[in-house]
């Protein structure tokens, strides 16, 4: 065994990363990363180096192998999570701590991150007349998401991507609302 280094990091991500079917360049950021990376590749790049501190680097092809289907399993139980209606708390923020307010950076990349989780394997066209229908605001799907996440005056403690998950599942939550009462 050795440590995953960066540079070994970096070269599987480039390629886990092309493998990936993702809407935007940096969608995967706010999910797999603490959201202050700037593309997917990035993102993946960390998320190797936390999952996997320690691997035997000597069969490169199945490090590779093992570690998109870890990813891709972990982006596919993160959507079910989503999907499922399970809500996660929003973190609350800590006396000893100063929080920080999201940056409209920060806020679009996990606009996009949202848009990816709550997308899963539905019709991107029906899932857009969805949020056009349910979230005021101007502009594309994400600079409704966008809009709709600061409504909530969001505040982060220690990295924007710790509000992800827990306002995908409140998106969800509101979608689902929004197609049962229109049964």
């Amino acid at each position: 065994m050795k440590t995953l280094t960066k540079e070994t990091a970096r070269s599987l991500a480039k390629v886990i990363s092309s493998r990936l079917s993702t809407y935007h360049s940096d969608d995967l950021v706010a999910i797999l990363g603490v959201g202050r990376e700037s593309s997917n590749e990035a993102a993946v790049e960390s998320w190797l180096i936390s999952r996997f501190a320690e691997i035997d680097i000597s069969h490169v092809d199945t490090i590779m192998e093992h570690a998109s289907e870890v990813l891709i399993q972990h982006l596919n139980d993160l959507r079910m999570e989503v999907a499922g209606g399970y809500i996660s708390e929003l973190p609350l923020p800590l006396d000893f701590v100063q929080s920080k307010l999201i940056t409209d950076q920060e806020l679009r990349c996990i606009a996009r991150a949202i848009y990816f989780l709550v997308i899963g394997e539905g019709a991107k066209s029906y899932l857009d007349s969805l949020i056009y229908l349910i979230l005021d605001g101007e502009g594309n799907v994400i600079d409704r998401i966008a809009a709709w996440i600061s409504t909530k005056g969001m505040v982060y403690t220690y990295f924007p991507s710790e509000l992800t998950l827990p306002l995908a599942q409140r998106l969800m939550q509101k979608l689902k609302r929004a197609i049962e009462s229109a049964y």
